[in-house]
């Protein structure tokens, strides 16, 4: 085996973590797109506190716009909204920290492998 080749086992281990490098930055710009989203509601709904009930509110769905009964019902569907984009945020940042874990553990196996090429294998005990 020539130096600068590594062994297919370390080779696998490296392309696995750039799979999870991948995987973490996908992650990440979901996360950060529903927090977007849920500040967008927050203020929304900030905004909606105010409004007297006889106030006209429209709402947006994508192409068209939908005059709703009052502020209440918008905050209805707001607040369920909100509710959905939390739970998702809380999810995401659960599958960060496990992808940062398995990412971790895989840097420090490649680092003992690389460490272990030098005199044959360490015990890692």
């Amino acid at each position: 085996m020539s130096s600068g080749q590594l062994p297919p086992e370390i080779q696998e281990k490296v392309q696995k973590m750039q799979q999870l490098q991948q995987k973490a930055e996908n992650v990440s710009m979901q996360k950060q797109r529903s927090e977007g989203r849920l500040d967008q509601v927050d203020d929304a709904l900030d905004e909606l506190e105010e409004a007297e009930e006889d106030t006209n509110v429209f709402r947006n769905f994508g192409d068209v716009i939908i005059q709703k009964e009052g502020p209440s019902e918008v905050v209805d569907e707001l607040e369920e909204e909100k509710e959905d984009l939390e739970l998702r945020v809380k999810t995401l940042e659960k599958q960060e920290e496990k992808i940062t874990e398995k990412l971790q553990n895989l840097q420090q196996e490649v680092q003992q492998a690389m460490g272990g090429m030098g005199g044959g294998m360490q015990d890692a005990g």
